[in-house]
């Protein structure tokens, strides 16, 4: 079942309950659960030294008159092995599955069976002779849907000997009589924990002292024993839309077989025993539901591309939209209808196949209506920036190589981090974090006018003034950038409190003229800005590395917004391949939002790198160490502890001849 039918079958057996068949009961759960294993009668007994209490139990529901016992657990060792019980410990167990051998069913896997002794408990001389395994022991292993949903059970799967074994619910539903198992889809008409579950130790009490309330609550079904813990074995299921039970209720210290609920309200999950009881109670009571054959698919899929086509042909383009979403819901709505009679029918095909013939007929009416929207399909395959396809569709002019010296603000922002957080995690979750960090970025440079002109890596290019220009483009670059370093500062912390991976932000931004237009060759065109605006804007990318921020401009930048952003002057530096020294700036705040201490900082600092240049070294320094930085670090130091340190080694080692300007060796 494709990923779309999967969500649109679970949501229509959330949206009814109609199924075909009896309804009823007939089945049970007896929870190996959280408050069973705390209760004082079991907490100090590992669950490999249940021996006991699985005879008990066996030996109660077999006088209370269950049709089948399974049990949902592999037994593979015997208790039997461990020194000092002489082969002893495991002997009640095993003469209660032989007493009651014809009712019970034990778990296997592919890979993992029963031991041996428990095999032998169950096997029939007379019934399984000649067979290639008992009749009970059964296969518990699922294989979900490709979106990881549990939606088939079928009555045999093959182990990795060869054998052909039953699944857990076809060998119950045999050594109960009931009808044969066939191929089917879950189609759960409540949530699966909805099931009547009863804890252990509760069956257990009740054992002890009321017998006849176990009677009453079990005589007649098939039982099924599994762990319902919040971290074993469990599946993700169709009913994963349905409201879960109620949580259950405390233990009581007497006989209280009160019905449980849902084993994790929290969870998406359900415990896997829940899955096989599921599949029991559907054919017990009727309730089977068959794909639709594929020929009528295939034929309600061409009748509705024929519609669409229809549709796309006689509407205009958001009618024709409409009216497809329309025949998508109808569709849906046959399934609805089909499913209480026993039948699903498969919706995405269909609604596709109307969708495509709408998108077929509109493109023919495009290509033969609309010759200009096709000029700017073609003009569209030479981009790699989608944000200029509009600027295409106004003019002529972009369809050509070459550009134009425009005033712009350039950004450049790198992800810091990926180089470490590459040898933690595999590709894809690196693949995955990395784009979802990347995409804040970029939803704060569209929030504000700019356009993403390239990835580099794990860094991102931007470029506000350009294809439209933007006399304010040198705000509009400061508020993303706040924004943007809001944002992941605000994901890194929420990511390390949980223990996930993260990133901090690196940026540079750079104000001036640059040539902005169509760079590359005849056949592939990319739209993108080049001169020393865009060179200086790369280079300052790596400045907060050096001085413990996160956020830093060239002087033009400054200068544009000095009026509504708090900057900080950091230094003189002179950058890589650079002959003159350039003036770097922090990027704070807003003038508007900022606080008192950050308003402050700035005066503190510019009087601490006024001695600095000075050369009085021991002043800057004592006048740095007294600054408090109003931001978060972007690493372990801050521009004041830094540039305090650098004093001290100037200090330490006087240059002989001073002029205030760092030097970056890299870029």
């Amino acid at each position: 079942m494709s990923g779309l039918d999967g969500l649109l079958y679970d949501l229509s057996l959330t949206v009814t309950s109609h199924r075909p068949g009896t309804g009823g009961e007939p089945v049970a759960v007896i929870a190996l659960d959280r408050g069973s294993l705390d209760s004082p009668e079991l907490a100090a007994t590992p669950r490999v030294f249940f021996a006991p209490i699985w005879a008990k139990l066996i030996d109660g529901l077999a006088e209370s008159g269950v049709k089948a016992i399974g049990f949902d657990i592999i037994f593979s060792y015997s208790a039997n092995r461990f020194p000092g019980f002489d082969g002893r410990y495991d002997q009640g167990f095993l003469a209660a599955l032989q007493r009651a051998h014809d009712r019970i069913v034990l778990a296997r896997s592919a890979e993992e069976a029963p031991a041996f002794p428990f095999i032998a408990a169950v096997y029939d001389p007379v019934a399984d002779a000649g067979k290639e395994a008992p009749g009970g022991v059964a296969n518990t292993e699922m294989f979900p849907d490709k979106d990881g949903v549990q939606r088939r059970m079928g009555p045999s799967l093959i182990s990795t000997d060869g054998k052909v074994l039953p699944t857990m619910a076809a060998a119950l539903l045999a050594r109960a009589a009931g009808p044969a198992m066939p191929p089917m889809l879950l189609a759960p008409p409540h949530p699966l924990e909805e099931t009547p579950t009863y804890r252990l130790i509760d069956v257990l009490r009740c054992l002890d002292t009321n017998r006849g309330a176990v009677q009453q609550a079990l005589a007649g079904k098939i039982v099924l024993i599994g762990t319902t813990l919040s971290d074993e074995d469990r599946k993700l299921t169709p009913d994963r839309f349905m409201v879960p039970p109620r949580q259950p209720a405390a233990a009581s210290s007497g006989c209280s077989l009160g019905r449980l609920g849902a084993s994790d309200w929290s969870a998406h999950t359900v415990p896997g025993v829940f899955v096989h009881a599921a599949a029991v109670e559907e054919v017990l009571t009727g309730n089977l539901v068959r794909p639709l054959p594929r020929a009528w698919g295939a034929a309600v899929a061409a009748l509705a591309g024929m519609a669409g086509a229809v549709l796309g042909l006689a509407l205009g383009p958001w009618l024709a939209v409409a009216a497809t979403a329309l025949l998508a819901v109808l569709l849906f709505g046959i399934a609805l209808v089909a499913l209480p009679l026993g039948v699903w029918f498969p919706v995405a095909i269909p609604a596709g196949s109307g969708g495509g013939g709408m998108v077929a007929a509109y493109v023919t009416r495009f290509v033969v209506e609309e010759r200009r929207r096709r000029r700017v399909q073609r003009a569209f395959s030479h981009y790699l920036a989608p944000a200029i396809v509009e600027q295409l569709a106004d003019s002529e002019e972009e369809l050509h190589l070459g550009g134009v010296m425009r005033d712009l603000t350039v950004m450049f922002a790198d992800l810091s981090g990926f180089t470490a957080l590459s040898g933690r995690v595999g590709p894809s979750e690196l693949m995955t974090v990395t784009n979802t960090y990347l995409g804040v970025i970029v939803e704060a440079v569209e929030l504000t006018t700019g356009y993403v002109d390239k990835f580099i890596g794990d860094a991102v290019m931007a470029v506000w003034g350009a294809p439209h220009a933007d006399p304010d483009h040198a705000a509009h670059a400061a508020h993303a950038a706040l924004e943007a370093l809001a944002r992941i500062i605000a994901a890194k912390v929420e990511a390390d409190a949980a223990g996930r991976p993260g990133y901090s932000v690196k940026i540079g931004l750079n104000s001036g003229p640059a040539v902005i237009g169509n760079v590359g060759a005849p056949g592939r065109y990319n739209y993108t800005a080049i001169g020393e605006t865009v060179n200086i804007a790369a280079r300052l990318e790596s400045v907060p590395s050096d001085y413990g921020c996160a956020i830093v401009t060239g002087p033009e930048t400054a200068a544009a917004i000095a009026d509504r952003f708090v900057t900080c002057e950091l230094d003189w530096v002179r950058l890589k391949g650079k002959d003159e020294p350039l003036a770097v700036y922090e990027l704070i705040a807003e003038t508007e939002t900022a606080s008192a201490a950050e308003l402050a900082y700035r005066a503190q600092y510019a009087t601490a790198l006024a001695l600095y240049r000075a050369g009085e070294f021991a002043k800057a320094a004592a006048a740095w160490r007294a600054i408090a930085y109003p931001r978060s670090s972007a690493g372990p130091s801050s521009p004041p502890q830094i540039m305090a340190a650098r004093c001290s080694e100037l200090e330490a080692n006087p240059p002989e001849n001073w002029d205030g300007v760092f030097v970056k060796t890299t870029k």
